[in-house]
């Protein structure tokens, strides 16, 4: 009788490691984690283009399921398919649709594109306070302190966090959409503040913008 131990590679298919690692991890998970993550289980030199296979391979499998492989917030993610999610939320009495009110929109909508920025600009560029809205969005874990702004006082920055990518089903910040093809009424300009004439040629990553830039607050 054979009774040597499977290596490995043999008791760790590498799709179904990946499937695993998804599956146990609640966030989505960065394409470099899952890399290292399979080649310490596996013990042995596996390359990112044999991960991004079995991803791959892992999502036309998930075609016919209730199951779907997301790329979304800098990683990958198994999510329920949006139809199975709200017949299952129903039924269990979980969580509402997140609603946001018109101040919150208008709230996160700023920060997401003037990102890292501080209250007195949103409040500036609403031209109504902001400081419910902000503590809302910061209890909500759709945005997040950026540092402190190099200005008078020292102001606390904000900028979104991945939790506003995922629930937008954004890969990255450069996914937002232009400002040209959002609504004004989204993006309230007072009379006093010329509305934008141009946009970033990049969007910065979450985690990436120095905290000391505090984009067009110039006025």
């Amino acid at each position: 009788m054979n009774t040597q131990e499977a290596t490995p590679q043999e008791a760790y298919p590498l799709e179904n490691l990946v499937e695993a690692f998804l599956f146990v991890n609640p966030e989505p998970l960065a394409l470099k984690d899952l890399h290292k993550a399979v080649e310490y289980v596996r013990g042995e030199t596996i390359s990112l283009a044999e991960v991004e296979q079995a991803i791959e391979k892992l999502r036309q499998r998930y075609r016919s399921t209730s199951i779907e492989l997301l790329e979304v917030a800098g990683g990958y993610a198994l999510r329920t398919k949006p139809g199975y999610g709200e017949a299952l939320a129903r039924f269990w009495g979980l969580q509402q649709p997140l609603r946001l009110s018109r101040p919150l929109l208008e709230t996160l909508a700023i920060i997401a594109y003037h990102q890292p920025t501080t209250r007195p600009f949103i409040n500036h560029l609403r031209g109504a306070q902001s400081d419910y809205a902000v503590e809302k969005l910061l209890e909500l874990e759709l945005i997040e302190p950026a540092g402190r702004a190099d200005l008078p006082g020292k102001p606390l920055l904000y900028r979104t966090t991945k939790k506003f990518l995922e629930l937008l089903g954004l890969r990255s910040l450069e996914e937002l959409p232009r400002l040209s093809e959002i609504s004004q009424e989204l993006l309230p300009q007072p009379a006093d503040v010329e509305p934008p004439q141009h946009e970033p040629a990049q969007m910065p990553e979450v985690g990436d913008t120095p905290h000391h830039r505090l984009p067009e607050e110039k006025r």
